[in-house]
């Protein structure tokens, strides 16, 4: 195809660019910078990426961010420019999956209902008042209980499990425990992604809720009670105590946070953080206790 066709579709999608080139020119494949391919395009994420003594000319057409210098005969820069990079990649090159609607041994309970394109993998439970929204994807070996809400085209990794009661307990003066009955549901808003593996508690007497854009990384934990905000994000495996709050756009990687700990709006944790303070908005903390990060 034509690099015009390209530039087409990324002004569609409202990507913001800047092209330098031909864009008569053409490419026929994509690959990495690391392993490129002669005829197809890349992407440059940063200067550092750029191998010592790599010949540019060779490169086709690259997408790169607007802090990347170097002549590239036909260049693509944009302040999106893996966004731009990858949904260039799926449009254009991206094949039907051929699946069935409902897998193989798997159960789904009469008071199940499902919205318009849902399709659920092989050896799945759904047990209870779950609703899933239209164009969701539930992969293999999920289970779902009690009183979960599915909102539209989420994506549900295989092993997740959604919707059993948490770890609470009341113990009487001898220090037996007695486990509290959860008498809440899930609450999973619209673009959702649920890794592999990860596990969502249901309420104690409200919802746990992730909000409409929110993404959960592999092995993650979702404890009871917890509310993510719209489009927060957890990298790497996460464990969030109960009654944890993150706010819209929260980004946390491979942290543990303390039971009713309060993220802001758009915190940063950084990997392998410890959290048992509140973190105000726009703050980035690091360590263990976690402590606001200081640029020396």
């Amino acid at each position: 195809m034509r690099i015009a066709e390209i530039l087409t579709f990324l002004t569609a999608q409202g990507i913001p660019f800047r092209f330098t080139g031909n864009e008569l020119e053409s490419v026929d494949r994509f690959s990495s910078l690391s392993r490129y391919k002669p005829g197809s395009f890349t992407w440059v994420k940063s200067q550092k990426n750029l191998p010592p003594a790599f010949d540019l000319s060779q490169v086709t057409l690259a997408f790169v961010s607007e802090d990347v210098s170097g002549t590239f005969p036909n260049v693509i820069r944009t302040p999106q420019s893996k966004r731009a990079f990858f949904s260039t990649i799926e449009h254009f090159y991206a094949e039907p999956e051929d699946h069935p609607a409902i897998g193989q041994f798997t159960y789904i309970s009469p008071k199940v209902r499902l919205g318009k394109r849902v399709r659920i993998g092989h050896n799945c439970t759904l047990d209870g008042e779950i609703v899933i929204g239209d164009d969701t994807v539930i992969w293999n070996h999920v289970t779902m209980v009690n009183r979960v809400t599915v909102g539209r085209r989420c994506d549900i990794h295989s092993g997740a499990v959604i919707g059993h009661d948490g770890f609470a307990y009341v113990e009487d003066s001898r220090g037996q425990k007695q486990m509290v009955k959860h008498f809440g549901g899930v609450s999973i808003g619209d673009d959702v992604l649920v890794g592999d593996n990860v596990c969502i508690c249901r309420g104690t007497i409200d919802d746990t809720v992730l909000s409409d854009g929110v993404k959960i990384d592999n092995l993650s934990h979702i404890a009871h009670n917890c509310f993510l905000g719209r489009n927060a994000a957890l990298a790497y495996p996460c464990r969030l105590g109960g009654s944890t709050q993150i706010d819209e756009n929260g980004y946390l990687a491979a942290a543990l946070i303390r039971n009713q700990a309060h993220i802001g709006a758009g915190a940063f944790i950084g990997m392998g953080a410890v959290v048992v303070k509140d973190v105000e908005a726009g703050q980035t903390v690091v360590g263990n206790p976690a402590k606001p990060f200081i640029r020396k």
